[in-house]
């Protein structure tokens, strides 16, 4: 009888920590790796996300975000970029005493992407650049009020959401290049008068590009840091879903670029978090997407 009571408690207890950096909080967008091409893309992105939650220090959920996405850049004006997607997602949690199944449309996004500034060589590599992104997140996707004690696993923040991005790559040879990315998110406030948290992300990696017969295989690892800000109810922390914390992780991504194909495998582990004073812990990632460049013309070069 006391077990069972313990597990009951710890049931009802534990439904208002449903994973607290899942479906709309962590909706930082990313320009890329390949921010300096200048091709007009269309493509899908399939990505999984896995978290576990604890409470007084046993494990009481998993939960797994799958997502997929539809993708499309297109280059209006040599520097100037437009950037968008529509997500789609599958989110499941599974607890001791059953399991939630949460799907949805999630939150559009348009990133209109200013190049600043972009040297090449006589070869057409990109030497130098640096671009400014600018991005607003429209509230379409799927949410519920806070007292849901599943609206972190909901795909939309129910608030229009504004981005501020920063791209800089820096190639060193024909084979060898760095580039980093910030960005900002500043969530708004939904109908029911819950604000998620502002949200930071900061990364930087190393990659090295090598030739393959006619193709071009880019290989990636660097580290990424995210903040996320506590959420607020009626203009307060919110106790129960506070959604605050860190998350460092170490990324790795293979590229492989054809003539008319963008190919892209990358994985994500955190090496050091703290969510919600370590209630709560991100796994390993994984996303794999495909993209067709649309070229203006036949003899145009493939180049990072």
């Amino acid at each position: 009888m006391r077990f069972i009571l313990l597990s009951w408690s710890l049931f009802f207890s534990a439904s208002i920590f449903a994973c607290d950096v899942c479906g709309g909080v962590s909706s930082n967008a990313s320009i890329g790796l390949f921010a300096s091409t200048k091709f007009h893309t269309i493509g899908y992105k399939s990505s999984m996300r896995g978290f576990t939650s604890y409470l007084y220090g046993i494990r009481h959920s998993r939960e797994y975000l799958f997502t997929q996405e539809l993708q499309f850049r297109t280059q209006l004006h040599p520097r100037i970029q437009l950037i968008g997607s529509l997500p789609f997602q599958n989110a499941l949690q599974l607890r001791d005493l059953g399991s939630d199944v949460v799907f949805g449309i999630g939150d559009p996004n348009l990133i209109g992407n200013f190049v600043l500034f972009q040297n090449r060589d006589s070869l057409g590599m990109s030497k130098n650049f640096l671009s400014v992104g600018l991005g607003v997140k429209f509230p379409l996707g799927k949410n519920v009020p806070s007292s849901n004690v599943l609206k972190n696993l909901y795909p939309g923040t129910g608030s229009w959401d504004y981005l501020l991005l920063a791209n800089y790559t820096k190639q060193f040879s024909s084979k060898w290049g760095w580039q980093s990315e910030a960005s900002y998110s500043l969530k708004g406030t939904d109908k029911y008068n819950f604000r998620y948290g502002n949200a930071t992300q900061i990364s930087s990696q190393g990659f090295t590009n090598r030739a393959v017969g006619s193709y071009r295989l880019i290989i990636a690892t660097g580290l990424t840091f995210e903040q996320h800000q506590a959420s607020r109810n009626n203009g307060a922390i919110d106790s129960s879903i506070t959604n605050s914390g860190y998350i460092l992780s170490a990324k790795a991504s293979v590229n492989l670029l054809t003539y008319r194909w963008l190919w892209s495998f990358n994985l994500q582990q955190p090496i050091k978090q703290n969510v919600n004073s370590s209630t709560i812990f991100q796994n390993l990632s994984a996303g794999l997407s495909l993209n067709y460049l649309i070229k203006k013309s036949k003899n145009e070069k493939v180049t990072l």
